[in-house]
């Protein structure tokens, strides 16, 4: 089946974590199979955006760094950066005045931005209105010492990026990825033609172990380059119904998270991530994955706890699993509403599904070791004999370096061991009672004046509060519409 109204994600991975060229194919190839799912413009060419995330490939990186004649010291750790600008909006005119501005919140963190070179774009494989709004690609060689711990590493890129959009807002410079985990590139084409945007994407040495890719159906923001997916860590197919809740709670006590785990100092909390309400859910949703990623916690454990499953009914879960939901309902309220994302950083690779199972997520694993999950079965060619499953409502999957694939029931079991959740959520929620139902004998007129204030009817009671108080069941209902339709009224 084609589904022509939602965005198309997925990811190719190798179970052993093996660098292969045959990895960035796959899943250019996935991608190019899911263009139907993304929204074209009138033009036929230009698209919603396409774009695919890549772990940090070190030796592509070395090659055009020596390429664009930016020295490589030994021994130091390599990172990248990615940067859409456009000049002709620029303020500062078409100069590079910007790139100091990114080397200094670089410099700031004790990072060393060593050089820039321009990205090849076709400009004939993007359609006219595409063509409009292009940006020019930058690519910067971003450095750390090589005896910093990766975490460290991780958490010194994401502040000197904070520092760097926070000193350019305002100016059309978009850091589309930054940092030593992963590498993004996108466009606003279509999906077959992402490739022929970016030759880099065909280079022989670009080698990794995983790619996400992702088509966009834009659905709440126009499309525009900035907006295009993959993000940071992720990619997203859906909606997120509770949005302005969510980044209002974000802004509320993002600080609080922030300097308790160190990411920031008290003075620093203007890095926070703004959550403005012109990007799109999943921008969002990113951003908050991230700021989970960067004060500590494992990607799989930011997205269990943003997109949580439906822990307070099913009664089959583990009493430990449960513990560890209950407890991060008291952190942070879930992102709901029909959402599939696949996410990264940029160590393991994975896919979770959010706890209404509205969105397709469907993974295969073959005898070669390569492991594909998609929103459409069969987008990905694969050989030999080939083990199928598909994510229900809650699930997550991922693909873990010196592991290989691990199921949902192994991921949550794994993030729930990590800390007793159980003994902290006994320790700091205290006890209520709800009270003792009160009897209509009791209540005399008192309960018929309430009953007629708040509309409650006979039918109400009979259809509604009977089958619950019965049953423990949240009715339902099937009703008919007979409104004519306008040509036959």
């Amino acid at each position: 089946m084609q589904v022509h109204d939602a965005c198309g994600i997925g990811f190719v991975a190798t179970a052993d974590a093996r660098a292969e060229r045959r990895v960035a194919d796959l899943a250019l190839e996935g991608l190019a199979r899911l263009a139907h799912r993304g929204a074209v413009w009138a033009d036929g060419i230009s698209g919603d955006g396409s774009g695919v995330l890549l772990p940090t490939p070190v030796g592509f990186l070395a090659r055009r760094a020596a390429e664009a004649g930016v020295e490589v010291p030994a021994g130091a750790a390599l990172g990248a950066v990615m940067v859409f600008h456009r000049p002709a909006r620029d303020p500062e005119g078409p100069g590079a005045a910007w790139r100091a501005v990114v080397a200094d919140a670089a410099a700031t963190e004790g990072l060393q931005l060593a050089g820039w070179w321009e990205v090849p774009v076709v400009e004939a494989a993007l359609g006219p209105r595409a063509r409009v709004g292009r940006p020019e690609v930058h690519q910067g060689l971003l450095l750390a010492p090589g005896d910093l711990a990766p975490a460290e590493r991780h958490r010194r890129a994401w502040r000197a990026r904070r520092r760097a959009e926070t000193a350019l807002a305002g100016r059309p410079v978009v850091i589309v990825s930054h940092g030593f985990d992963t590498l993004v590139y996108k466009a606003l084409c279509r999906a077959d033609r992402l490739v022929d945007v970016y030759p880099d994407l065909a280079a022989d040495d670009l080698a990794v172990p995983f790619a996400i890719f992702h088509t966009r159906f834009s659905t709440n923001t126009m499309p525009t380059w900035s907006r295009v997916q993959p993000f940071r860590l992720l990619c997203h197919n859906g909606e997120i119904n509770t949005i302005t809740g969510n980044r209002n709670r974000m802004r509320a006590r993002g600080d609080l998270g922030a300097v308790a785990a160190g990411l920031l100092a008290p003075g620093e909390l203007h890095l926070l991530p703004g959550f403005p309400p012109d990007e799109p859910d999943s921008a969002g949703l990113d951003a908050a994955v991230e700021l989970a990623v960067r004060t500590g916690r494992d990607v799989r454990h930011a997205v269990a706890m943003l997109i949580p499953d439906a822990w307070e009914g099913p009664r089959e879960m583990p009493g430990i699993v449960r513990d560890f939901y209950r407890y991060h309902a008291c952190l942070t309220e879930p992102w709901d509403g029909p959402a599939g994302v696949c996410f990264s950083d940029g160590t393991l690779v994975g896919a979770a599904l959010d706890r209404n199972g509205l969105r397709p997520l469907r993974w295969q694993q073959a005898d070669d070791g390569i492991v594909v999950c998609a929103s459409e079965a069969g987008c990905v060619p694969m050989r030999g004999r080939v083990r199928r499953g598909r994510l229900g409502p809650g699930e997550m999957l991922c693909v873990e370096p010196g592991i290989g694939v691990r199921t949902d029931a192994e991921v949550k079991h794994h993030l729930a061991r990590r800390a007793p959740y159980g003994a902290w959520t006994r320790d700091g929620l205290l006890p209520r009672s709800v009270g003792s139902p009160r009897g209509a004998e009791e209540a005399g007129e008192d309960l018929q004046r309430a009953q007629v204030a708040f509309g409650l009817s006979r039918e109400a009671i009979a259809t509604v509060l009977r089958p619950m108080a019965a049953d423990a069941k949240e009715p339902t209902f099937s009703m008919g519409d007979d409104t004519p339709l306008p040509p036959l009224s």
